[in-house]
């Protein structure tokens, strides 16, 4: 319990649990080619995309190893698993997958035993399961940054597996109500001739210039708004400060054309960053012209072993001054940096809070932006959820209870001191979920309540 079960509570509690979400935020790609590629080993499963690295946290490089080797039996890594979850359990990661141990696997207590049932369900999922789990748990739209090869694929070149090309050519079918998003790092990130000659095969043009490429990715761009993208994604703060310069043209020029002139050149860190920062600046111009929302993500990093001062979305206020046209939604709760992004959120018109991941990153950290937000920024700004997970929907739902449960508790404290009256709880909870999503991203769903 994330706050003390007042009778507010279980009654704001009861009536969340009521209102349809928005889901802002998803890797997953849809039961075909989800199913084909989901862990089945329970412990791989059970860890899937952030419980892995508090086990890994907890231990070392050799257990953690150890205990990912699905090669190895059940029973040769079950003791040092079960160290590493008795040490990790009552982080937000765990708390989720102990919510689908419940609600999904039917385990209330994990044993040696239970990873069976849990390897058998898993399994046992087929596309009609994975869908009901979603619409079961009340998801109603989803936002899904997939149109990238998955995480596993993504040490190969990102033109082995171009999964925007086949989007664009639609023989990337997503379920009903889900709409991708155009992610754009590894467009802006360029180190070799062989992406741009990607990009200009996928756009139907030989790319001789600079001028080129930036016709190509707007027609790229443009041709994906039209088959239904509904934003553009950037997480370059895993990889760099997310500062970006206003370089001239000619100094991104001059790196560019070192890659036109010979294929065998590359481009190094911080050498590339002059033309890096050259073409987000066009792609923030072409989110402009084409009224698409960015997602930008703030905060904290997947994994282990990653500098978040360089993801403060305080470093991102120019971007936000210079394209007042373009409407940001800025991910994960800017965690650890809450007063940066209630600071922004209030002085920028264009910035929006979205708190998609922050659940299972920190829940009191979550309930208390929720909180603070409330009385400082306008709530028409608040994006209260979305997953991010791959591969397993049922970690969607469980993370989504969590969620719930937060904002219940941050709108039952602040009616429980006098600042809101319940019945206005209820429509803040509503929008936070629904209605502020579904306008921000122009979904064109019907309104809620």
């Amino acid at each position: 319990m994330i706050t003390k079960p007042t009778p507010i509570f279980q009654r704001l509690s009861d009536y969340v649990q009521t209102i349809p979400v928005i889901d802002c935020h998803e890797h997953l790609r849809g039961p075909a080619r989800d199913l084909a590629d989901a862990p089945h080993d329970p412990i791989q499963r059970l860890s899937t995309m952030y419980f892995y690295s508090d086990l890994w946290s907890a231990s070392d490089n050799a257990a953690y190893t150890f205990i990912m080797d699905a090669r190895k039996s059940l029973d040769e890594r079950w003791p040092v698993f079960e160290r590493l979850w008795n040490a990790s359990q009552h982080t937000g990661y765990a708390r989720v997958s102990r919510l689908v141990l419940k609600n999904y696997y039917g385990i209330d207590r994990l044993t040696r035993l239970s990873l069976e049932q849990v390897a058998e369900k898993a399994q046992a999922m087929d596309e009609t399961a994975y869908l009901e789990v979603m619409t079961g748990a009340g998801i109603r739209g989803v936002l899904a940054d997939n149109l990238f090869p998955p995480p596993w694929e993504r040490m190969t070149r990102y033109y082995t597996n171009p999964v925007i090309v086949d989007f664009l050519n639609d023989r990337f079918a997503q379920p009903e109500n889900w709409r991708p998003v155009f992610n754009l790092p590894y467009f802006h990130e360029i180190r070799t001739r062989e992406f741009i000659d990607f990009v200009g095969a996928a756009a139907g043009m030989n790319v001789l210039a600079l001028g080129n490429y930036e016709e190509a990715m707007f027609r790229l761009i443009e041709r994906g708004k039209a088959k239904g993208i509904a934003a553009l994604k950037d997480q370059s703060a895993y990889r760099r400060v997310i500062d970006y310069e206003l370089p001239t043209t000619a100094e991104a020029e001059t790196l560019f054309n070192k890659l036109l002139r010979d294929p065998r050149n590359q481009l190094a860190w911080p050498e590339a960053k002059p033309l890096d920062d050259y073409l987000f600046h066009c792609f923030m111009r072409f989110a402009g012209q084409l009224d698409l929302p960015v997602q930008i993500h703030t905060g904290h990093l997947a994994t282990i072993r990653n500098r978040v001062d360089k993801a403060n979305a305080a470093h991102f206020t120019p971007v936000l001054e210079l394209y007042s046209n373009v409407r940001f939604d800025l991910f994960h709760g800017n965690w650890p940096y809450m007063d940066d992004l209630l600071f922004i959120g209030k002085n920028y018109p264009n910035a929006h809070l979205d708190l998609c991941w922050t659940y299972m990153i920190d829940p009191l950290y979550a309930k208390e932006l929720l909180k603070r937000a409330l009385v400082t920024v306008p709530h028409v700004k608040i994006n209260a959820f979305g997953g991010d997970y791959f591969l397993a929907p049922e970690f969607s739902a469980g993370v989504l209870g969590l969620a719930r449960e937060v904002i219940a508790a941050a709108l039952a404290e602040m009616v429980e001191i006098g600042w809101l009256e319940e019945v206005e709880a209820e429509c803040l909870a509503v929008d936070w979920l629904y209605n502020n999503p579904n306008e921000f991203y122009r979904l064109g769903f019907p309104a809620f309540g």
